[in-house]
């Protein structure tokens, strides 16, 4: 991988990390009620999100649709079984209930996206869509 390769995927994931926490952000700024910086917050989450998108287009991670849920099936698959099953016990470890249970959602929540992927993703292996099923 070259140094601009790896540059492009440092400012992917700093892009990714900021939309989501600006969003964050706002949401904590509408619920102390500050509306306007709300949407400062938001605009600027929007900006970063085109950022990202730039940089995973220069990448050249997107790919056809079939690759690219493919991928998709890996990720969510390493977050079922391997990631997240580690982070409960480290966190359950340290008696971080919060953290527990808000990983234990995401895990159930990466299971069932998980298999909802793998399942478009045997569809498309055989050129359909999942036409019966309405996300």
């Amino acid at each position: 991988m070259s140094q601009t390769d790896k540059n492009l995927e440092e400012a992917f994931d700093d892009e990714c990390l900021t939309y989501v926490r600006y969003l964050a952000f706002a949401r904590q700024a509408e619920e102390e009620g500050f509306p306007n910086v709300a949407r400062l917050l938001r605009a600027t989450a929007e900006g970063e999100k085109v950022h990202a998108m730039n940089q995973i287009e220069a990448l050249g991670s997107v790919r056809s649709t079939v690759e690219n849920v493919e991928f998709a099936v890996h990720e969510e698959e390493g977050d079922f079984f391997r990631l997240y099953p580690e982070f409960i016990r480290e966190a359950q470890a340290e008696d971080r209930t919060e953290a527990v249970m808000s990983m234990t959602w995401i895990q159930q929540a990466e299971k069932a996206h998980f298999g909802l992927l793998k399942q478009a993703l045997e569809m498309l292996r055989e050129g359909r869509d999942s036409e019966k099923e309405n996300y």
